[in-house]
């Protein structure tokens, strides 16, 4: 594994706020560990690191996947996991406010992308608006946005626009309550 300069920065400051005790830890034995998940370096890292220098060390991606789960670990420091949560909400679907959902870690690129689009929505555009502002077919953003209401991260509600009956998606955390 090639270690970046920006990484290694980044390891120095992380390694002096949440491991200045063990001065032998080095990079890639941290990162083993925290893959591995290794409590006491779970909650160290989580408490003791700077968000940014966090997610740069173990990646943006793995910290996507990672980050639902890790979350629910015991003895975090609240402001630290509000941090984190606002940090994942923001590289997954673009708004700090969206809550943390393990399924969307599963979502493909282009659906991944109707989140986002749906995330930045006022919440009273159709489907059919948020397939235009996306660029794809109806059908598709359709089966994306029943996929969000069957993982309970959006509702759809119903109103007639101009004579014609509008599927409006709002998603949890962001347009309800």
């Amino acid at each position: 594994m090639k270690i970046t300069d920006a990484q290694i920065n980044a390891w120095e400051r992380a390694k002096r706020m949440a491991f200045w005790d063990q001065g032998k830890l080095d990079y890639t034995q941290w990162l083993f560990a925290f893959k591995s998940g290794n409590s006491n370096t779970l909650r160290q890292s989580i408490n003791y690191m700077r968000a940014a220098d966090l997610i740069h060390l173990i990646g943006k991606r793995s910290f996507i996947k990672a980050w639902p789960l890790l979350r629910n670990t015991d003895e975090l420091n609240e402001n630290k996991k509000a941090i984190l949560d606002a940090a994942w909400g923001f590289y997954v679907a673009g708004d700090v406010s969206f809550p943390v959902s393990a399924s969307a870690t599963r979502f493909h690129p282009k659906k991944l992308e109707t989140l986002r689009v749906l995330a930045k929505s006022s919440g009273h555009e159709s489907i059919y608006q948020i397939a235009k502002t996306t660029g794809r077919n109806y059908r598709r953003v359709y089966d994306d946005i029943m996929d969000f209401v069957a993982d309970g991260i959006a509702v759809i509600t119903t109103e007639i626009r101009s004579g014609r009956i509008s599927k409006i998606p709002q998603l949890h955390g962001l347009h309800i309550a």
